[in-house]
């Protein structure tokens, strides 16, 4: 039975390894590092940010700009370090995330990605993610209808 994906807060004692995940060497233009994200997130009030765990271990990092009171719920960082990639388990947080902008009553959950060879569009449009049309900063926006 493959283990349980969960997001979970990130403390003192998980920090540090959250911060050691990382993508593969290819895919390094395509996300911040997690160290980088944790410190943007300190300065945005609406930055929800959760480890993911698979079982007991540590996998990957989540961002997002959580906004309940406007219902937005934008995914800003995402991540599987690349050890862990093609086990479901980003499939899975991933869901866990819509959950979240589920219960927070958006109507969609948003995000960007950065166009390229080793990007994660494909990813995002196998779960049901389509481009707007719109870009961010040279990255395309992606949307997933919550309803």
């Amino acid at each position: 039975m493959p283990p349980v994906v969960t997001l979970q807060e990130i403390t003192s004692e998980t920090v540090r390894s959250v911060v050691k995940l990382d993508v593969a060497p290819d895919q390094r233009e395509y996300v911040a590092r997690n160290a980088e994200s944790i410190a943007e997130a300190y300065f945005e009030p609406k930055a929800w940010f959760r480890a993911v765990a698979a079982g007991d271990e540590l996998v990957g990092f989540a961002m997002v700009y959580r906004d309940p009171r406007a219902r937005e719920f934008y995914i800003w960082r995402f991540m599987i370090d690349e050890h862990h990639q093609g086990h479901g388990y980003g499939r899975r947080a991933m869901e866990l995330l819509a959950d979240e902008a589920r219960k927070d009553g958006a109507a969609a959950v948003t995000l960007s990605v950065v166009p390229g060879e080793r990007s994660a569009r494909d990813f995002y449009a196998r779960l049901g993610y389509e481009e707007t049309g719109e870009l961010h900063r040279g990255e395309l926006e992606m949307r997933l209808p919550l309803t």
